[in-house]
């Protein structure tokens, strides 16, 4: 098959992606038509809407993905470089973000349904050894957190409460009687931010003290929280109403709202240069945004069913869906937990 010297691929928005988004790509020579495919690796991507200079593509599973190409009968594009996350692990349950352990292992959970214990609950993953299940008695496992001196923190939406399981053998008890305790998040001092999804967002000391910061809109399912290195506190979360917001709290709990228009917004992590990715959907787009504390701007980051939440460590992202994991290298723009 001859490569094209007029069927080319001039970009994509935007240049990462996951399984089941829906991708824009910019190209020349392109005919729509049922001998017109598109390539992601060799795994052929259904067209959702096509002309001759556009192209909506849902991306596929495609492990060996290189890139992107083009085919129109008889003629192919040469290869445009683009970056898919791949599957680490299925068979989970995560209801927001994953975090990762001082030694670089994924912890997320298989939370299930209100009320319903599930055997081992939480789970450890690594990008080459696969699923490893502690047998902790917790219901519901929902938000989780590592704290400035390493030990994970886990709320229970069913028991109200949050625990510290230290050296993933002892689990204890920090707080309890917080409603439906969902996201956490520790600022740089260690305390604790802990979301209610009846609206309240709670402060927790090193002490266990709590105090109530903040009291916003209830969510119809989760609080996302996420701290910067100011220590100012950015919160997600489904409500009632058709569109969402992004909203900082300051560290004296006085909201301000960042973004309007987003729908279904869910975890949240920072980038090193101080920019937020947030998994919504915006503007008729679904995904990961970028948004910029400097200056307001968001834009489509990742092309991606609306995501449960992702985690950042070193050049990896690492992306919960509502029963897998994902991964993908963030090449030349190196992340932090």
């Amino acid at each position: 098959m001859k490569r094209s010297q007029s069927l080319t691929i001039l970009g994509t928005m935007p240049s990462l992606g996951l399984p089941g988004g829906e991708l824009s790509i910019d190209c020349r020579g392109f005919t729509p038509g049922l001998s017109s495919k598109v390539y992601l690796g060799e795994v052929e991507a259904p067209v959702i809407s096509a002309s001759e200079s556009r192209i909506i593509a849902r991306l596929p599973e495609s492990p060996k993905c290189l890139g992107l190409v083009l085919e129109v009968g008889q003629k192919r594009s040469a290869l445009f470089p683009f970056s898919l996350a791949t599957r680490l692990a299925a068979d989970l349950h995560p209801v927001t973000s994953p975090v990762v352990d001082p030694e670089g292992n994924i912890i997320t959970t298989i939370s299930g349904s209100r009320g319903q214990q599930v055997a081992q609950p939480l789970v450890r993953l690594t990008k080459r050894e696969g699923k490893t299940h502690f047998p902790c008695e917790i219901m519901n496992p929902t938000g989780l957190a590592f704290s400035n001196d390493g030990q994970l923190y886990i709320s229970s939406r069913s028991d109200g409460t949050v625990l510290r399981y230290t050296g993933f053998e002892h689990l204890e008890v920090v707080a309890e009687d917080l409603g439906v305790p969902c996201g956490l998040a520790f600022d740089s001092k260690g305390l604790l931010y802990v979301g209610d999804r009846s609206g309240r967002i709670f402060r927790i000391d090193p002490s266990g003290n709590r105090e109530e910061f903040a009291r916003l809109e209830p969510s119809i399912s989760a609080y996302h929280l996420a701290i910067d290195n100011e220590d100012r506190l950015y919160v997600t979360g489904p409500t009632f109403a058709m569109r969402d917001s992004l909203i900082r709290l300051s560290r004296d709990g006085t909201a301000e709202v960042l973004v309007q228009g987003l729908a279904r917004p869910q975890g949240m992590a920072f980038l090193p240069d101080g920019d937020l990715l947030i998994c919504a959907a915006f503007q008729g787009k679904k995904g990961i945004f970028r948004y910029s504390p400097v200056n307001g701007n968001i834009q489509h980051y990742m092309a991606a069913p609306v995501l449960v939440g992702l985690a950042l460590a070193g050049q990896d992202m690492f992306l919960a869906g509502n029963s897998s994991i994902y991964w993908i290298q963030l090449s030349g723009q190196a992340a932090v937990n």
